[in-house]
């Protein structure tokens, strides 16, 4: 009996993160069925109301919730609940509670033959905010209960006692509801132990050779790399420490930073380079992903086939056969490469032309995008902007060779003109470990408007934090920019 307990705590401690996300969701249905029974008594309080069925109540709160708890999986807000510090989450709340009101007082005014109970609903949507702030600090209260308890919390290890060191461990001194316990600073200058000190704790400095070491007394489980770039910078050591640990390996830099806000990802616990293995529940997220894209690709096939029959013919018509461009494709420079599929949007003979058109390259990497790509066709230029030339990669979703979120593909031959260093090539190997995606961070964060390094850095990211909820997000923000064609070409 002592055992399992003793197993259940530790499965529960290593998972707080995913049981403190399904208590926010739960925790603010609760708090919007308490609204709606709070907006209905506050109503019989006032003169002259109109008399109408507990069954219209009913509905009408039900319909309500699920809107705003539906929009609010869509734009983060409970993902959120444990990778973002409490402003943030407000701000999410705040946007969901907007959207959802927009979206209500619309469907009010097509529906407006509707007899409602308008009293209600305004008093609904004013006392909405307040129980969601008395969820939201209960819900606090008891993350930094059960954080003392032990649970949600990381120890962890920076790498450096410099200025860029300091700035990370003041970051999270700000946000201390995240859970990470800095237990001090390795270097590759300190061969002997030495302190520092912040508002009167001490900081001890590590020298490197002693990381193992430390790592086993302190029960280290996070080590943090400040770096102007994504890589370690040399510290290959600490690489090597984390892998025979069993660490997570992270690096937090300028340029990881400006990407995650500008794919709408506040998260400043930067982007993982090494994570190890959970294999139990890893094989649960693999087996509900894939749910989730068989379900996907098949609603999503039979919902867009007028427009794949339209594009078939317009391609038909203007440059005859083939409809399809096929390619093998690869995540990685070593990965398994796969037949990718898209509607042809160039003339027959591309990919011939393609070197003779290198120079004129406006991306970097493995990237090879040309605004004005003279190979387009005038139905490419149409599908293209409009993303429609991407849809075939649904029937690549059923295969089993993609899936509907995840990092993008790239041609395999292209992979050989990356000048990038080893450490570069080992620093993104786990983008292996998830299937290629129709869409991702890259393309929600500005698609060939962002560099080759920069997609990979949002790929890693992703990767560490992929789950249903986060796909729901990035699908939910593809639609503006497939809808607006934004940075695409």
């Amino acid at each position: 009996m002592g055992g399992s307990l003793s197993y259940l705590r530790e499965f529960s401690r290593r998972n707080w993160r995913t049981f403190f996300i399904l208590l926010s969701i739960t925790t603010d249905a609760l708090m919007i069925a308490v609204s709606c029974f709070s907006a209905y008594y506050l109503r019989t309080l006032m003169p002259n109301i109109q008399v109408y069925s507990l069954q219209s109540y009913y509905v009408l709160g039900s319909s309500i919730g699920a809107g705003l708890l539906g929009i609010g999986l869509l734009v983060g807000l409970f993902r959120a609940a444990y990778h973002s510090n409490t402003r943030q989450q407000y701000y999410l709340a705040t946007k969901s509670y907007v959207y959802g009101v927009a979206i209500a007082f619309a469907t009010f005014f097509v529906l407006q033959f509707l007899d409602l109970p308008r009293r209600f609903i305004f008093l609904l949507f004013f006392v909405i905010p307040f129980f969601f702030l008395v969820g939201r600090k209960l819900l606090n209260k008891l993350n930094f209960l059960m954080q003392k308890r032990g649970f949600g919390v990381h120890n962890a290890l920076i790498v450096g006692h410099d200025d860029k060191g300091m700035d990370v461990f003041y970051r999270f001194t700000r946000f201390p509801e995240l859970g990470y316990n800095v237990k001090g600073f390795v270097s590759k200058t300190t061969r002997r132990a030495s302190n520092r000190k912040y508002n009167g704790s001490v900081l001890p400095q590590f020298g490197l050779s002693r990381i193992d070491e430390i790592v086993r007394k302190e029960r280290i489980d996070r080590v943090f790399v400040p770096s102007t770039r994504f890589i370690t910078n040399g510290y290959s050591e600490i690489v090597d420490a984390c892998k025979r640990n069993r660490i997570k390996l992270k690096v937090l830099s300028p340029e990881a930073d400006a990407l995650l806000q500008m794919a709408k990802v506040y998260d400043i616990a930067g982007i993982s380079l090494y994570s190890p293995k959970r294999y139990r529940i890893d094989m649960i997220r693999k087996i509900g992903k894939r749910g989730f894209d068989i379900f996907g690709s098949l609603l999503l096939l039979l919902i867009l086939s007028p427009v794949f029959a339209a594009a078939s013919l317009a391609i038909l018509i203007e440059s005859g056969s083939p409809v399809f461009f096929k390619q093998k494709r690869s995540a990685t420079k070593s990965g398994k490469p796969f037949y990718f599929y898209k509607f042809r949007s160039m003339v027959k003979n591309a990919d011939e032309l393609k070197d003779d058109l290198f120079r004129l390259n406006e991306s970097d990497g493995a990237l090879f995008k040309i605004k004005d790509d003279p190979r387009m066709t005038r139905v490419g230029k149409v599908i293209r902007r409009y993303s429609i030339d991407e849809l075939p990669q649904l029937f690549n979703v059923l295969r089993g060779e993609m899936s509907l979120v995840g990092p993008r593909p790239l041609p395999v031959a292209d992979f050989e003109k990356v000048k990038e260093d080893q450490e570069f090539w080992e620093a993104i190997k786990d983008r292996e470990k998830i299937k290629p995606g129709m869409t991702g961070l890259w393309q929600v964060s500005g698609r060939s408007n962002i560099g080759f390094r920069e997609m990979i850095l949002l790929d890693l990211y992703y990767i560490e934090n992929v789950s249903l909820l986060f796909d729901l997000e990035i699908l939910f923000a593809t639609i503006p920019v497939v809808v607006f064609g934004k940075g695409a070409y």
